[in-house]
This record gives structure tokens, sequence and C-alpha cells, in this order.
């Protein structure tokens, strides 16, 4: 069964992992047990791989930050053996994934190319920064957009002196091309953040609306212009992950990579509509920028990929060998 077959009856996963095994693994993630990929992705793996081996390897899934609060240290937590598993954003560790985090920026996938199948199409070209973990899956959200407490976003001038988060350095490029302030944050502050003033909005995608609870302190939702995209993971420790015999590795590599990846940003960008018509539909205003709006904040932000590629290229990052190939 795939991953994306299992989202549809899946219920009864909910009682996997309850009682200690040997051979139990530990998923770690900062949400709530009713977000959507712990219900769409993380219980249906655990179901999938104790069907698999006849409950000799079972996972039991901790949500909420039960091995350890708050999103930005999932993966210390991985890389320590806190958590076998860990479902965290490539974003907050910025500098162990400068190649990977490429993608962020708007017009590296070109158009409206499925961003999540490019990456997995040219996969092992990203070895070198999954080379301490094993890299389960990894996929996108949708496009960001501007999600605002109070202020009214209908021209890119609208943003200036407001402070934006984001939830990474790429993004922070793109806030601060439009001429806001950028503010590195975890999305588990955000509520609170908006609510007091400490930043007038944020650039995500539109699923927080719910699964965070940004839509009772968001007024205002602009979208129009070529937005960021979020990036997403599923690692496991190596150390785990070598532990494993070939029979239950193999039953992994079946269930995971880019079916689960594909699963991930279908489940994603459903919520994100869900979220945004459930808000709009309770009172939310969208802001749908005008073609000449929308064209002012992507000429902004235009020229941001070819300064990070040359930029890391000086690293000695093979920054524009992947570009091209996301290109292909």
């Amino acid at each position: 069964m795939t991953i994306l077959k299992s989202i549809l009856g899946t219920a009864a996963a909910v009682a996997v992992g309850t009682m200690v095994q040997a051979d139990e693994l530990k998923l770690a993630h900062f949400s709530s047990t009713k977000y959507h990929l712990h219900n769409e992705m993380f219980l249906p793996l655990a179901e999938q791989i104790a069907a698999a081996t006849g409950n000799a390897t079972t996972i039991r899934v901790y949500p909420g930050g039960e091995l350890g609060a708050g999103p930005v240290k999932q993966y210390d937590r991985v890389l320590d053996g806190v958590a076998d598993i860990v479902y965290a954003l490539p974003g907050y560790t910025a500098s162990q994934f400068k190649k990977t985090l490429l993608v962020e920026l708007p017009g590296v996938v070109p158009g409206d190319a499925d961003i999540t199948a490019e990456i997995w199409e040219d996969i092992a070209m990203l070895d070198e920064e999954f080379q301490r973990t094993k890299l389960l899956g990894i996929w996108t959200s949708a496009p960001g957009k501007l999600l605002m407490h109070e202020k009214k976003i209908e021209s890119m001038s609208d943003l200036a002196g407001l402070k934006i988060r984001v939830p990474s350095k790429n993004t922070g490029r793109v806030v601060e091309a439009w001429g806001a302030t950028a503010v590195s944050m975890p999305i588990t502050q955000v509520y609170q953040s908006m609510e007091t003033g400490v930043v007038d909005g944020v650039l995500v995608d539109t699923s927080v609306l719910s699964s965070f609870k940004l839509g009772e302190v968001t007024k205002y939702v602009t979208q129009g212009m070529v937005g960021t995209n979020s990036m997403f993971m599923l690692v496991m420790n190596r150390d785990s992950w070598d532990a494993l015999d070939a029979d239950t590795q193999a039953a992994f590599e079946d269930m995971t990579g880019a079916e689960l990846s594909a699963g991930g940003n279908v489940t994603m960008s459903r919520a994100g509509e869900g979220a945004l018509a459930n808000w709009a539909d309770a009172g939310g205003e969208i802001i749908n920028l005008s073609a000449d709006a929308a064209a002012e904040f992507d000429a902004a932000s235009a020229g941001l990929a070819a300064d990070l590629i040359a930029e890391l290229e000086a690293e000695g990052i093979g920054a524009q060998a992947w570009a091209d190939a996301l290109k292909d």
C-alpha cells in the first residue's frame, strides 16, 4: 500500500506503537495530533512499517514536541539520537542545507512546475548535505502568501517599515527585497508575535491559518506575487538506519522517498487551500494584487537567485549545476 493510498483509511494507525518493543523507532514532530501530516503521513507510515515487518519494527509517533519543545532543534534531535526520525524544516538549520534551500527563491524552478518532483529527479545531487542522516522525504508547500495582522498590502510600497516573519534566510532575502524587515522565528512563536505586534505579518503557505491558528490573528491575505517555497523533510538518524536489517530497510525504501514526498506536497497544498477558503468564509479578506503590483513584487525579487548562486559557487558549493538540473 502506498502512502497516498493509505491516506484514505488509516484512522486505526493512532494505536500503532503504543507498546514499547525492542525495535521501536521514535518519530518526533512539533505539531499537534490534529496536524494534517500527523494524520496523513506519520501515522500511515507507522502502520505500513508495522504491517510490512510483522510488527518486528514499529514506529511510535511523538507529537507536540514531546521529545523536545520547538521546531528549530528538530534536526539536532535526530543527529543526537533523541529521536530516530524527525519532521523538520531545512530552513531552520540553513547552514547545513545551502544547496537544498536554493529552491526557496522565486524563479529557480520555472513557472508552475512541480518543485517536489523536480527535486527528486536529481536528488542524488543533494547527497553531501544529507550524509549525516537518511533522507526519507523532502517536499515543498504551496508558495507563500503574505498573512497580515492589521495592514492591508495592495502594493509593494505598503510593506515599507513593516516587520515580516520569515522561516529561513532565503525567505528573508525576498522580504527585504520587497522593502520590509525580515524577522526570523519558528512558526510556533508567530501567533503571539502577530497578536502583540512583534511582527506585522508573515510570508508563509496558508495551511498555517488552521494548523497553527494564525487565522485568528490574520485580517488580510495578499496573493498574486511569486512567493517563496518553504521546504520540509523527514530524516532518520544514520545509526538507526544502519541498525535495520536489509528487509526492513527495503520496506522503508518502498514507502518513502519520492512517493512519500509527493504525498506531503499534496497534503500541504490541499490543507492550504482549505484553510484559506475557510478563513475567507469566516470573514477574512483576500487581497489579489493587480497585474502591475504583482509585477513590481516579482521584479524586486527576480535577481535574488542569481546572486545566491554566485555566493554559493564562491564557497565551493555546486549551486549552478543544481539550479540547471531543476530547470531541465
